[in-house]
């Protein structure tokens, strides 16, 4: 969906508020308060970003055809990813090789697989901008 650059950046605000209070309130765990600290990074570098170019107001086009399909390619290879771990990590378990209840891994590897399909996504539609 095209929104403005402030609204997108307060719909991304809602991700490390949520990983904090994840934290804080629910899991206790380490992973989720690294998770959370790099979503905050991140967060205030688009900021910056946004304040450094002056687009606060205008439309964050963000949706034509190439970041559709860096997008995708994103996702597909994330997929794959987490199949893969998925299999590996359920035949350590089963054989206790690591020590961890399958929901847990199930939640680290969710939120492992969207920030590396973030950055993904973000890393080619970045090397994009800088091609043309």
């Amino acid at each position: 969906m095209n929104v403005s650059y402030r609204t997108n950046f307060i719909l991304r605000m809602c991700i490390p508020l949520f990983l904090f209070i994840s934290y804080f309130f629910i899991s206790y765990s380490k992973l989720t308060l690294i998770i959370a600290i790099l979503a905050t990074i991140q967060l205030i570098i688009f900021g910056l970003d946004i304040n450094r170019k002056g687009n606060w107001t205008k439309v964050n086009l963000q949706h034509d055809q190439r970041t559709r399909g860096n997008a995708l390619f994103a996702g597909n290879l994330t997929f794959w990813f987490t199949i893969l771990v998925l299999l590996i990590g359920t035949l350590l378990i089963q054989n206790s090789i690591i020590s961890i209840a399958y929901p847990k891994f199930i939640g680290f590897l969710i939120l492992i697989s969207l920030i590396l399909r973030w950055i993904i996504r973000d890393y080619l539609n970045n090397q994009e901008e800088t091609e043309d």
